[in-house]
């Protein structure tokens, strides 16, 4: 029983890096580093704040988005890192989704459309039914609908002005 409950979080990216064994003689250590690891390392730290278990970055979904589905979920800016990412959440195989999976992610990505053009009534509106729609996630703490209702609630009462460009600032990594 206590294997079902269990819960990880995993940030994916690819590209290049540097892998190998590292340091002296005395203490050697296999590990990577580089551009493309800190990513997976802030993605799945990050992870937790929208209450998903698998964080994915943009080269990861363009490279297998014919063979799973996703959620998009962000334009984020991670800290360290001048250049904003889109960050996606996998959500299962293609062949293994269901309907109200499928429904959940296009009323999302509506309320995502209307949160971009800063329409915070309907996009709340639409998270908000999407937040409905989570309760098959019972293990949550959070999820994203929540985050973006949170979010719109905020922007609604201070506006983020006309040259906003839809980025997240991730504040820790």
């Amino acid at each position: 029983n206590i294997v079902y409950s269990m819960q990880h979080r995993i940030g994916l990216n690819c590209g290049k890096m540097v892998t190998g064994n590292m340091g002296s003689e005395m203490r050697m250590n296999y590990t990577m580093m580089g551009d493309t690891v800190n990513l997976a390392a802030r993605l799945e730290s990050s992870a937790k704040q929208y209450g998903v278990y698998n964080f994915v970055g943009e080269n990861i979904y363009e490279e297998t988005k014919d063979e799973f589905i996703f959620r998009f979920l962000d334009f984020v800016q991670v800290k360290g890192k001048n250049i904003p990412v889109k960050v996606y959440e996998l959500v299962s195989a293609k062949d293994n989704a269901d309907n109200h999976t499928v429904n959940l992610i296009k009323v999302f990505e509506e309320g995502l459309d209307h949160y971009y053009q800063q329409q915070w009534d309907k996009a709340l509106a639409h998270f908000k039914k999407a937040e409905g729609m989570e309760d098959h996630f019972t293990s949550r703490n959070t999820t994203p609908s929540a985050v973006f209702i949170e979010r719109c609630t905020m922007f609604k009462d201070n506006p983020p002005g006309k040259d906003w460009d839809g980025v997240w600032m991730m504040t820790s990594k």
